[in-house]
């Protein structure tokens, strides 16, 4: 993961799962980031 500030176009925050990924680990992934995003937007 990392964050990218380019000129102009604000920053993008870019996560690139590795390519031995399994579905299910894709998915607690998006879980935990779902989860944490949450306690930070109260």
């Amino acid at each position: 993961m990392n964050i990218v500030q380019l000129p102009g176009m604000g920053g993008t925050f870019r996560i690139a799962p590795p390519l031995t990924a399994t579905d299910d680990e894709i998915d607690r992934g998006v879980e935990i980031l779902d989860k944490a995003l949450g306690d930070t937007t109260v």
